[in-house]
């Protein structure tokens, strides 16, 4: 074995685990493979030729790698999976699509939808090469944590997968018209994502998450951003390109409940607040985009928001209680060597404040005091960095983790539903990819639920710490 040979299977370990949700940059990648030849990372292999020449692609060498890629990508692959992704030759030359109108547009096709547009490139000078194919019925995969969290939104690259969408048009021999397929692709835009889509299993740029017939719920900031990007279904003057812009022009469903139920007041809204925050949320709509369809509408909508914010009070009440209580601890990076002590201190203080410690407010502590440095996107979604913590800090806080809540109380009752939570803030939906919220229902007048963190949300905990945590006998949540 040499470096390039090590270097072909990079980039063929990088496009198997792509399939499998885990996006990696080339290097990151070149690091996986040194473990082959028993090395740490890729400076290594430069650096011990000797030591790459001495092995070969065996079982051993692939159980190093194997052994690798769970711990630092957190997944789980067996020696001959690995080996035949090496030794599997790639299609040939990537194809990428040149930039996102090209990638998406709207179906002309009768029964609706929307259509994708695949057009193949050359490697070098990016020029199409004259082959396409269009696909219709597109419903894309959900991206996962490791695609975000390293994301810069004012200009996306980001990995598409998609199945099941219809060939309607086809320049590509290998790709039949009229037949079902899938595909994936890396879509490298120049279109921003200033809001982030929330579905069941992940995220995507709101214009990409968007589905006929889908309930869409933004939160203030896209509701603001809306409000700033359109007119009359028009995009304003200066606007730059975003995924937002493949809402003009549709007929959106769209739920204002969010915008109504926080409020602007860093508290809970009176009855009187919602009224009025319930009318500017559907007026900033409407002017916007016009074709929108507001959903529920009228005065059961209003009802809805303030019987839940009359359900939610007193919890609400008793988590700000939590969060008060532990932010001025919490502030500070929490050091390995005090992690089991505070872990501890974090479980004690929800019981005293009667929170559930599978509540999602519990598990973004528990990330904030594991992640090292502070540097858990939960730790700011709870705005644990502010040196004078309030109650008005915590309320905010609360607002976006019940907006989560509301999500995944609608996957319960409604599983034939398709809901998507618009939200500008990448924390929040770090944390919603990071717990991989899944197995939602409702039982008796209870939500149940399950949640797999990601290894980045919760590192260095031990097994049994977070077996007890997870496995611990717990009453169900109310709504």
């Amino acid at each position: 074995m040499d470096t390039s040979t090590l270097k072909v299977f990079a980039q063929r370990l990088r496009a198997h685990l792509q399939q499998s949700g885990i996006s990696l940059q080339h290097g990151q990648a070149l690091d996986l493979v040194a473990a082959l030849a028993g090395l740490r990372n890729w400076p290594e292999v430069n650096a011990f030729p000797a030591r790459v020449a001495a092995v070969s692609c065996d079982n051993d060498a692939c159980q190093r790698l194997a052994v690798r890629i769970s711990g630092r990508c957190g997944k789980t692959f067996s020696v001959e999976e690995l080996r035949q992704a090496l030794e599997t030759p790639l299609p040939d030359k990537p194809r990428k699509s040149l930039k996102a109108q090209d990638i998406l547009t709207p179906a002309s096709d009768p029964v609706g939808g929307k259509v994708l547009k695949y057009v193949e490139v050359t490697e070098d000078t990016s020029e199409p090469t004259g082959r396409s194919a269009s696909f219709l019925g597109v419903e894309f995969q959900p991206l996962q944590y490791s695609d975000l969290i390293d994301q810069k939104l004012d200009k996306v690259t980001i990995p598409l997968r998609w199945k099941n969408a219809r060939v309607v048009e086809s320049t590509i021999p290998e790709i039949t018209v009229d037949v079902f397929a899938g595909g994936s692709t890396v879509l490298e835009s120049h279109y921003s994502s200033k809001t982030i889509g929330l579905v069941q299993g992940g995220w995507l740029p709101s214009g990409l998450a968007l589905q006929d017939d889908m309930i869409v719920m933004p939160d203030r900031c896209t509701i603001s951003e809306l409000f700033g990007r359109f007119r009359d279904g028009k995009k304003t003057d200066g606007a730059n390109d975003d995924f937002l812009d493949l809402f003009a022009g549709q007929r959106i469903r769209i739920n204002p409940l969010l915008f109504a139920l926080e409020g602007n007041l860093k508290k809970n809204p009176t009855p009187e607040a919602v009224r009025q925050q319930f009318e500017e949320a559907c007026a900033k709509i409407k002017a916007a985009l016009p074709m929108a369809e507001l959903v529920p509408a009228g005065k059961e909508s209003l009802r809805g928001v303030v019987g839940l914010i009359d359900d939610t009070q007193a919890g609400m009440a008793r988590k700000q209680s939590f969060l008060t209580r532990l932010a001025p601890k919490l502030r500070a990076p929490v050091s390995a060597r005090r992690l089991p002590s505070v872990w501890h201190e974090v479980l004690t203080t929800a019981d005293e404040c009667n929170v559930p410690r599978r509540s999602l407010v519990v598990l973004a502590t528990l990330s904030a005091i594991s992640v090292p440095n502070g540097r858990s996107p939960a730790k700011r979604l709870l705005k644990l960095t502010e040196p004078n913590y309030s109650a008005e800090l915590a309320y905010n806080a609360l607002a976006d983790l019940r907006s989560l809540e509301v999500l995944m109380h609608l996957f319960a009752l409604f599983p034939n539903e398709r809901v998507l939570l618009c939200t500008g803030d990448k924390d929040l939906a770090l944390f919603w990819a990071g717990i991989r919220a899944s197995n939602f229902n409702w039982r008796g007048g209870y939500f149940q639920g399950k949640f797999s963190p990601v290894e980045a949300l919760l590192p260095n905990v031990l097994p049994e710490r977070m077996t007890s945590y997870f496995d611990e006998e717990e009453a169900p949540q109310e709504a």
